[in-house]
C-alpha cells in the first residue's frame, strides 16, 4: 500500500463525512499522479526564473484536475493546488510525500467533501403558486335608511364573510372589491330615501406556495 493511499484511507476512517471511498481513491490517484509527473518533468520547465509557474505546470494541473472533476461531476478551482505546485518547486528538490499529502488533502476538501443536497418541499418563504379554492361572492344589506355606505358595507361584508368560514387568522386574499348601491323613494309623498347596498368580491383561500429545493426542507 503507497503512501498515499494509506493517508486517503486514514482521512475516511478518521472523517466519517468524508466517506465515500471512491472519491477518496480518486483524489489519492490524482495527488500520486500529478506529484509523481512533476518530480519526472523537472523544475525547469514548470517554473521561471522569477518562482512562477509556466503555462505548462497550470495545463498539467488543469488537465488532473479536469479528469478528477470529471468523475464526480463538480467543478474545482485551481488556485489552491498550483499554490502547493508552486511551493514545492520553489525548494532544491521535490519532496513528492509532502506534495501528494497536500494536494490530496485539498482535493479531499474541494471534491470529496460536497454540498448537501436539499429535499425539495414547497414552503411561505418560496412565494405563493396559487390558490387551491375561490370563491365569487355577493352580499346586500336590504333596503333601509341612509347613514351608510358602499364602501362601509363591503367591509363589514369581508369580515363576516371571513368570520364566518373561520379565516381571520388564516392565509386569504379578497380581490374584485365592488362596491354599489340602489336607491328609491317612498312614502306617500316619496319623501323618505332608501338604499340597497351591494358588495361583490373574490375570496381566495388555501394557499398552495411554490416548491424549491432548500435547506428549509431539510437535507436528503
Amino acid at each position: 500500500m503507497n503512501r498515499l493511499t494509506v493517508l486517503t484511507t486514514f482521512i475516511a476512517i478518521t472523517c466519517p463525512c468524508l466517506a465515500e471511498a471512491q472519491c477518496l481513491a480518486e483524489a489519492g490517484d490524482f495527488a500520486e499522479r500529478i506529484c509523481g509527473e512533476v518530480k519526472q518533468t523537472g523544475k525547469s520547465t514548470l517554473i521561471t526564473g522569477k518562482g512562477d509557474l509556466t503555462a505548462a505546470a497550470k495545463g498539467l494541473i488543469a488537465k488532473a484536475l479536469g479528469q478528477l472533476g470529471g468523475d464526480v461531476g463538480v467543478d474545482i478551482q485551481t488556485n489552491d493546488f498550483e499554490n502547493v505546485l508552486q511551493e514545492q518547486l520553489a525548494g532544491e528538490l521535490i519532496n513528492v510525500r509532502q506534495c501528494g499529502t497536500q494536494m490530496a488533502t485539498l482535493a479531499i476538501n474541494q471534491v470529496c467533501t460536497k454540498a448537501p443536497h436539499w429535499k425539495v418541499c414547497s414552503n411561505q418563504a418560496f412565494g405563493l403558486d396559487h390558490w387551491e379554492d375561490e370563491a365569487k361572492l355577493t352580499g346586500a344589506t336590504g333596503w333601509r335608511g341612509g347613514g351608510y355606505n358602499p364602501e362601509a358595507y363591503c367591509t363589514d361584508f369581508i369580515n363576516a364573510v371571513l368570520n364566518s368560514r373561520s379565516l381571520g387568522d388564516k392565509p386569504h386574499d379578497v380581490t374584485d372589491i365592488k362596491p354599489s348601491e340602489e336607491r328609491r323613494r317612498t312614502g306617500l309623498l316619496r319623501d323618505h330615501a332608501e338604499y340597497n347596498y351591494h358588495c361583490t368580491i373574490n375570496l381566495h383561500w388555501n394557499p398552495v406556495y411554490k416548491q424549491k429545493s432548500d435547506p428549509i426542507c431539510g437535507q436528503e
